[in-house]
Parts: structure tokens; sequence; C-alpha cells
């Protein structure tokens, strides 16, 4: 049964489908470090505050993920954000990460841009295992 993106639910079969996939440990295995990827508030677009999940990112591991707390998203190495209709792309397949950041739809809050580049296999593989989960997108306000 789908989940709703961005949600805690979500967060923690993104994990498992992280986890699972041994194209990410492969693209990741020198990956260090936490990320959190951000879905920007659009009420339009039925998300009424900004939705945050934090993951704990380890060497083509998950080793968990979790709705972030604001102490989190301040610490956190990498902090990825983009609005609805940018994630929806990316999760559909319709948009690359690292295409994403050139054209300023996939914002790198905190992080440095040559480390993303030089990860950016695990970026796309992080992506692709996300979109394997088959979360829902909350329904747009008329």
């Amino acid at each position: 049964m789908p989940t709703e993106v961005f949600t805690e639910e979500w967060a923690i079969a993104c994990c498992e489908a992280l986890n699972a996939s041994e194209r990410y440990r492969t693209a990741a295995a020198a990956w260090e470090g936490a990320i959190v990827l951000v879905m920007a508030a659009d009420p339009a677009q039925g998300v009424d505050a900004d939705r945050a999940v934090y993951i704990d990112a380890d060497r083509g591991t998950c080793r968990g993920s979790w709705m972030a707390q604001s102490g989190e998203m301040e610490t956190a190495p990498f902090v990825f954000r983009a609005d609805v209709p940018s994630w929806k792309r990316l999760l559909a397949g319709d948009l690359d990460p690292v295409t994403a950041v050139m054209q300023g739809k996939l914002k790198l809050v905190r992080g440095g841009l040559f480390t993303v580049a030089k990860y950016a296999g695990a970026a796309k593989e992080m992506i692709a295992a996300a979109a394997q989960v088959n979360g829902t997108f909350p329904e747009p306000r008329a």
C-alpha cells in the first residue's frame, strides 16, 4: 500500500529500500555523513509546512531514517531542499538529481558542491531507491 512522501513511514521505507539496493551500496561505498531531504511547504500543493527526512547514511548503508528535527537540520552535513513539483519529477525519474542541483530545482542548502558532484552516482541511486517506495503526494487544494 502506498504511503505519503516525506512522512515517518515513508522515511523508514526509504531506508529499507536503500539497504536493499546493491546499486546504492556500491555507489555510496565511500560516502559518510547524514543527509536531510526537505520538501518545501506549499499549501496549494497540500503541504502546509516543510517536511524534512533525515537519512543516517554511512558507506552504502542506511543506519536509520526519520523525520528531521530542527537541531538535526542545522547539524546535518548535507541538506537538500526542493519544492513539491521538483520532488514529483525527481521521484518519478523525470529529473536527474545532479541536473536538478545545477538548475537550482534541488537546492544544496548545506554541504559542498564538490563532494556532491563526486558522489553523483550515489545521489542518483538514493533517489532511485526512494522512488521504489511508491510514495504518494498530498492532494493539491483547489
